[in-house]
């Protein structure tokens, strides 16, 4: 074997890939992409190593790279073994069912403490102006592209740039949502099922709004 292959396969250097992913994930979705260097991420894990962020990812753009491929495999799977029980019960052309099987995955995951740490940490990507990094490993995850084909076929008439703007909005709905259950309702399990149920109710009512041309049609 390879030295480079030793490196690869050494477990305590994958340990510790991953918890620089996961403390990355947490200190960005607290204080924002530029609110966290990368040796408070090396230190949030107890490193000694000004520099292991460095080692590991070569950059803060790879890391949050990792982040995704590290949480969206699953996300995407989930959303597709969801998204196949709505099409064998009948139910793919709701668009209700569509939106909870799109934030659900996102609903499921939490961290250690409870939280629902990627959907905060995608909000903080949004606010940076950095959604796009997102967009671009579409084609790696691609049952979530299926879903919101599905979801896009069903909506009124309107431009792309509008269906993207929708869209946007919805996902900012639902994250803000998380993390107001993260704030307040976390140990009331019963309470936060039912602001995440209302917040798709509520989501669903403003995506599949009708269609407005003409900002007259709205004084």
């Amino acid at each position: 074997m390879t030295a480079q292959a030793r490196k690869r396969n050494d477990p305590r250097r994958e340990a510790t890939r991953i918890a620089l992913i996961e403390a990355a994930e947490t200190l960005i979705a607290e204080s924002g992409v530029e609110g966290v260097s990368t040796r408070q991420i090396g230190a949030a894990i107890g490193s000694l190593n000004t520099n292991v962020v460095a080692y590991h990812f070569g950059s803060k753009e790879a890391l949050i790279e990792a982040i995704y491929r590290h949480r969206l495999p699953e996300i995407d799977r989930r959303r597709g073994e969801l998204l196949d029980i709505a099409v064998r019960e009948g139910w793919a052309n709701d668009l209700v069912t569509l939106l909870r099987i799109f934030a659900l995955p996102l609903y499921e995951q939490t961290d250690q403490e409870g939280r629902h740490s990627f959907a905060r940490f995608l909000a903080s990507i949004e606010r940076a102006g950095m959604i796009a990094t997102r967009g671009s490993l579409r084609a790696d995850f691609p049952e979530t592209d299926r879903l919101v084909a599905q979801m896009v076929a069903l909506l009124p008439t309107a431009s792309v740039t509008s269906v993207h703007g929708r869209m946007r909005i919805v996902v900012s709905m639902i994250q803000r949502a998380l993390q107001l259950i993260d704030q307040e309702y976390r140990h009331l399990p019963g309470e936060a099922d039912a602001i995440f149920e209302d917040t798709i109710g509520m989501a669903a009512a403003a995506i599949g709004a009708a269609h407005r041309k003409k900002m007259e049609t709205m004084r």
